[in-house]
């Protein structure tokens, strides 16, 4: 008689085991991309100082699912209905290897060291697994860097789901580390799904920002286009245009010509407007025109506010800021058409392509902003809402977006309903408060940007909005944010530092005297020195868009 042998004992354990582990994590993929997408959600709006739930319905119900598939699968390894069962019973926390003695031919003292080292294996791989998946949640910038504060509590949460893996039968160790290999893969491709949009799939553009679009191709012009009387020309008319820009057809009902302008498709929307790719008449240049949705062209107010928006869009200069071509009302609808800009925004190529490392880059990022605030401050205009999400890197250099929520330097708010006063991870302390906010605002979150150029993350990013603002009123930027511009430029470290003093006063005083301090030259900004556009300008090369 053919005897056995242990791992014959033992397969169809493990294969029914690993079978309904698989299967129950197959059909419950839905709802655990669900919960993935809420934790990157609730990440991405803490790192921004936005509100956010503290665990997602789709979380509770992974929970839910992960205790009662543990319990069932105990349960049914507990039954020895299947031969290897009794193996799969046994935990390291309990002298309870006799099956495993028995199935290897091993004397207890051996088997018992084998069976302990195997499972505590199976276990830390798993422990492993689960903590690169939540790297991959909860982590932000290149690399999914953590925070102090996350990988303090990730590290208290390994230790506990370390010590109750002692203690729960092997075979629930096994089928974990096989569930959690699953929801690591699903983490990455989700990260690469976050990165890369599917193709025609555009996110809805804020009320106030201009189109954020990819690099598109473009094809000469065989002559200067014949132009209606009063239409402004762009840059672009003068030689390459932008052709098939990525967007969105048309919905049934939506217009087909705004004042002049034939629509081409929908870039996005916002809860005030909707923004279109649009085309002159007669011309060949490609817009961005936005115009108020039409159930809300009743509101005098946001009337109000939408000519507001363009007079202030309007003032500011075309130097390193996107461009107003023209505005105007048609059949009561006003509208705004703005330069169509090439590349992406900061936090987008920051997620795509991680820190910007190019010394001569990033200076010329810093300088080139610090040149563009120094147009808005000129003006009497406060930003209040620099962030990454509003630096647009184009081929022709950095531009400054949406003014949507400025405001002169007088306190009076432009957009006093609706919106909120910016972005808590790069706001500065005197916003926090209800006092007067000034040029000085901009100048600090300006430094949070060119931190976050070289490192990936605001200096003030934390895992809760109490800590956010604990780190903007008291802690202070943290120190391995400062240290990645420190690597790079000691210099333009120098004066991010001073930019990110508490005390207004001693910050720079508006732009200007933030893009003397930078260009080591007086007058940069008005009219634009050339010495200063050219070092622009030669350090954006350097930058692979």
């Amino acid at each position: 008689m053919e005897v056995d042998t242990g791992a014959t004992i033992m397969l169809p354990g493990l294969v029914v085991v690993l079978g309904l582990a698989l299967v129950v994590r197959l059909l419950s993929l839905p709802l655990l991309t669900a919960a993935q997408r809420a934790a990157r959600r609730r990440t991405e709006a803490v790192r921004d100082g936005r509100p956010s739930a503290l665990v997602s319905p789709a979380a509770l119900g992974e929970l839910v699912l992960g205790l009662a598939g543990g319990v069932g699968l105990v349960v049914l390894i507990r039954t020895q209905g299947v031969s290897g069962f009794g193996v799969l019973t046994d935990s390291v926390a309990f002298e309870e290897t006799a099956e495993f003695a028995i199935v290897t031919d091993l004397d207890w003292s051996t088997a018992r060291t084998v069976f302990v080292v195997l499972t505590l294996v199976l276990l830390a791989a798993g422990l492993l697994l689960w903590f690169l998946t939540q790297r991959n949640l909860l982590g932000t910038g290149p690399g999914r860097r953590l925070d102090p504060a996350t990988r303090t509590r990730l590290a208290l949460v390994l230790l506990l789901r370390a010590a109750v893996g002692v203690f729960v039968p092997s075979g629930l160790v096994l089928a974990a580390l096989l569930v959690q290999a699953v929801a690591l893969l699903t983490s990455r491709s989700g990260l690469r799904a976050s990165v890369t949009p599917p193709a025609g799939h555009l996110p809805p553009v804020p009320a106030g920002a201009p189109a954020h679009l990819p690099p598109v191709p473009s094809r000469p012009s065989a002559q200067p286009p014949a132009h209606p009387a009063g239409y402004v020309p762009t840059q672009a008319d003068a030689g390459p245009v932008a052709a098939h820009p990525v967007h969105q057809a048309l919905r049934p009902g939506e217009p087909r010509t705004i004042g002049g302008y034939r629509l081409l498709g929908r870039i996005g929307a916002g809860g005030m407007g909707t923004v279109y790719l649009a085309q002159r008449q007669g011309a060949a240049t490609q817009v961005a025109l936005k115009t108020l949705n039409p159930e809300l062209l009743d509101d005098t107010e946001l009337l109000r506010r939408f000519e507001r928006e363009a007079r202030v869009l309007a003032m500011v200069p075309g130097d390193y800021t996107a461009r107003v071509l023209d505005t105007g009302v048609d059949a009561g609808r006003p509208y705004l058409a703005m330069e169509l800009l090439d590349g992406r925004p900061l936090d987008v190529h920051l997620r795509e392509h991680g820190p910007i490392r190019e010394p001569q880059a990033l200076r010329a990022l810093a300088l080139a902003l610090a040149v563009a605030l120094s147009e808005v401050h000129r003006l009497g205009l406060v930003h209040r809402d620099l962030k990454p999400g509003n630096i647009m890197l184009t081929t022709a250099g950095p531009r400054l977006l949406d003014f949507g929520i400025a405001s002169i330097v007088d306190g009076t708010r432009l957009t006093r309903t609706g919106g909120g006063p910016g972005t808590l991870t790069y706001m500065a302390p005197e916003q926090l408060d209800d006092g007067a906010v000034g040029p000085s605002a901009d100048i600090w979150a300006w430094a949070c940007c060119v931190v976050c150029a070289a490192h990936g993350a605001s200096p003030f990013a934390a895992t809760s909005t109490g800590a956010v603002i604990r780190r903007i009123v008291d802690t202070g930027p943290e120190p391995l944010a400062l240290g990645a511009v420190q690597a790079l430029d000691p210099a333009l470290a120098a004066v991010v530092t001073r930019a990110l003093t508490s005390d207004p006063a001693a910050r720079p005083a508006d732009g200007a005297a933030l893009a003397e301090l930078l260009a080591a030259r007086p007058g940069p900004s008005a009219p634009l020195a050339d010495a200063v556009r050219d070092q622009i300008t030669r350090g954006w090369r350097t930058l692979a868009l």
